[in-house]
């Protein structure tokens, strides 16, 4: 009998977890208006675009464009954040803004505050329409993407659903990170994945991310992958307050190595 009721519970589970994440969910699009608003009114040192896809219009590609840029950088914020965040989008922008490189930051889907990653995995299909979009308007055949946490899973998305034959490289910051007792369903198989990649996590960061870069590590050190590195930053949490400075030197480090 216990055991029948035990089997019943974890079935029931399961149906429930799966129910949620495959249940038909859309962006807040009254949350990623109100942020929009505020990006329009403090934002003066870019073009602001609006971008549409099969599924929905009007959301913002923040754009600093240099014709003489030898190659384009699209930035992919966290979760229910938005493109000039203060602690790893914004320090990013504007260092290669000041390095006269092309700089995009896209607006990702947000859901209502306190939602988990299984929740926000129920948008993935819109935020795989956004990049596409934002790769499209771009048109460079020199694309370096760097994802900070929750946009590193909707990268990882896209590249599990697309051709990633134009992107140069990859710069995963946080990447891994999901809720307590939830498990990372988008993972990338980086045997096929032939790109440069630097994987940056933060020494205090989540357990989850520091298990991805553990297994980043490893597969680059078996594949001989030189070009591909695995960096922690000292006394950083997920969010990298206060280590803007750190963050930026890194990353133009590696892009300077490729």
């Amino acid at each position: 009998m216990h055991s029948f009721l035990k089997y019943t519970y974890s079935s029931s589970l399961l149906l429930l977890i799966s129910f949620n994440l495959y249940a038909e969910v859309s962006p807040n699009k009254q949350r990623e208006d109100s942020i929009n608003n505020q990006i329009i009114e403090y934002l003066f040192d870019a073009d602001i675009i609006k971008l549409s896809s099969s599924l929905e219009d009007n959301y913002n590609l923040v754009m600093n464009k240099n014709d003489s840029s030898q190659y384009s950088v699209l930035l992919l914020h966290g979760r229910g954040l938005y493109p000039t965040e203060p602690n790893v989008m914004e320090p990013l922008r504007t260092s290669f803004i000041d390095q006269e490189i092309s700089t995009f930051s896209l607006q990702l889907p947000v859901l209502e505050k306190g939602k988990s990653y299984y929740d926000y995995k129920n948008i993935f299909k819109y935020s795989d329409e956004r990049i596409t979009s934002a790769i499209n308007f771009i048109q460079s055949h020199e694309l370096i993407i760097i994802a900070h946490s929750c946009g590193a899973h909707m990268l990882f998305s896209w590249i599990n659903n697309n051709n990633i034959q134009n992107i140069s490289g990859l710069i995963l910051i946080g990447a891994g990170a999901v809720d307590v007792d939830q498990v990372m369903l988008d993972k990338l198989d980086y045997n096929i994945i032939n790109i440069p990649i630097l994987n940056i996590y933060g020494e205090n960061d989540h357990g989850s991310v520091k298990n991805h870069s553990m297994l980043f590590g490893k597969e680059i050190k078996r594949k001989n992958d030189i070009s591909s590195k695995n960096i922690e930053i000292r006394n950083s949490g997920h969010n990298y307050l206060d280590q803007g400075d750190s963050l930026v030197n890194i990353v133009n480090s590696w892009l300077k190595s490729l």
